[in-house]
């Protein structure tokens, strides 16, 4: 099974393509959940601080989700006057940014020829595993489909790891999964690919 992974973390979005027994590539789309932060903290005119508050109490990808538009009391807006706007409007900020880099991924994968080759993704990463229908989202633009990983944040692996170590630990997540080495740094890298490749078949045929 051909596997797409999107990480997508606080400033990057890292890409990684296992087709078949290979990894066969790799790239870094340098947009991330802070972006989303900043365009928020941008549009409505509030701090850093109260845009990543309102990014995590109304996480939504999708406006067309929206069970309840309720009004939301800015309290950083311009030299702390109040301001009120509805959900909709900090709901369509989101969307935009993460419209954004699934285009830009769905434009790198056809570029390079890969995507007719890619049955599935995988989408994990800080910057996104907490933001409510992003999968969904993502398989609208991409036209494949897409599974969510809510994992642990993968920061602290090793660069070239990073992106085997999030599926791993997807995969080892699932109920028929064996344990999984967490001891990476001293694994071979082949051998490690290998232990992932062996388990994609698993988690997307069960």
């Amino acid at each position: 099974d051909n596997v797409l992974l999107i990480d997508i973390g606080a400033g990057n979005t890292e890409l990684g393509v296992f087709e078949g027994n290979d990894f066969i590539y790799t790239n870094t789309i340098p947009l991330g959940g802070d972006n989303i932060t900043n365009d928020i903290s941008i549009v409505l005119g509030i701090s850093e601080e109260e845009a990543e508050r309102l990014k995590k109490q109304y996480s939504l990808a999708m406006k067309s989700y929206i069970d309840n538009d309720n009004e939301i009391l800015l309290t950083t807006y311009k030299d702390d006057s109040k301001k009120v706007i509805k959900s909709s409007e900090l709901i369509e900020i989101i969307e935009a940014r993460i419209e954004e880099i699934f285009s830009l991924v769905n434009k790198d994968i056809t570029t390079k020829g890969i995507k007719s080759r890619i049955n599935n993704v995988v989408l994990t990463g800080q910057g996104i595993t907490t933001i409510s229908k992003s999968d969904v989202a993502g398989k609208i633009i991409l036209n494949i489909p897409v599974k969510i990983s809510t994992g642990r944040a993968i920061s602290t692996v090793r660069p070239e790891y990073r992106t085997a170590y999030a599926l791993v630990r997807y995969i080892a997540s699932r109920p028929f999964a064996k344990t999984v080495s967490s001891n990476i740094d001293s694994t071979a890298k082949e051998s490690f690919f290998q232990t992932i490749l062996e388990r994609i078949k698993e988690f997307f045929y069960s």
